[in-house]
């Protein structure tokens, strides 16, 4: 049963008011302040729990990875599930979790990715990657930050995107480790992107576990057999 609760919440330094149970989106939009976005949360028939996503601007979006660590971690520390192993349903599908309570770290399955060809001539350099919500990765020599600053609205605004687009400017430090600055539909500069991370880690060719570094913290990725890609990293209250 979801009982109705209401507090903030990060992944990774990546803000959201959490709620849960039913409630109008654009009442709670008014109340993030100057956190990244809205998570509402609603029983399921099939999982453990719904989660819906609303960026700050109030566009829903797909899907959150930091978001599904923050819900997972409140669904297991507050006994709404027993088991540390849980699914929360998104727009996206199903996503298995993971809880490991003893350091606030949660591991959760997201899709398949696929890397998109063409999406938009007047960025050649971006790479395209679906994760249920559009990325797209810059790679770049210069700091990741920097250059966010430079292009980061620019691109993610660009009228060939009609849905937006979340762009993450990547510095690749070695073979398995990544950093990263990302610029998200909706909300703007964030601290780290779980999805974004996933989309670097594919882009990068590398097969895991690999490490994806932003100023949130860092992000661990990895595929399972069936080549969805697996993420797990911090979640915590404030």
């Amino acid at each position: 049963m979801i009982e109705t609760q209401q507090f903030f919440m990060h992944g990774a330094s990546n803000r959201f008011l959490v709620h849960f149970g039913e409630a109008n989106p654009e009442t709670l939009l008014s109340q993030i302040g100057e956190a990244d976005g809205l998570l509402l949360v609603t029983k399921d028939q099939e999982t453990d729990a719904c989660m819906r996503i609303f960026n700050a601007d109030g566009q829903e979006a797909e899907q959150c990875g930091n978001g599904l660590r923050c819900v997972a971690l409140h669904l297991v520390r507050s006994k709404l599930v027993q088991s540390n192993t849980l699914t929360i349903r998104t727009l996206v599908g199903v996503s298995e979790c993971v809880v490991r309570e003893s350091c606030n770290e949660v591991e959760v399955t997201l899709s398949i990715p696929k890397i998109e060809e063409n999406v938009s001539l007047a960025f050649p350099k971006l790479v395209y990657v679906n994760m249920g919500n559009p990325n797209a990765v810059y790679w770049t020599d210069e700091e990741p930050l920097s250059l966010r600053e430079e292009l980061g609205k620019t691109i993610a605004k660009d009228v060939t995107f009609k849905e937006g687009m979340n762009v993450h400017f990547a510095r690749r430090d070695g073979e398995q480790y990544a950093t990263c600055a990302s610029h998200e539909r909706g909300v703007g500069d964030t601290h780290a992107s779980g999805t974004g991370g996933a989309a670097v880690f594919v882009a990068s060719g590398a097969q895991g576990p690999f490490y994806v570094s932003s100023l949130g913290g860092t992000l661990t990725y990895r595929y399972n057999e069936l080549g969805e890609v697996i993420m797990a990293g911090p979640a915590g209250y404030e």
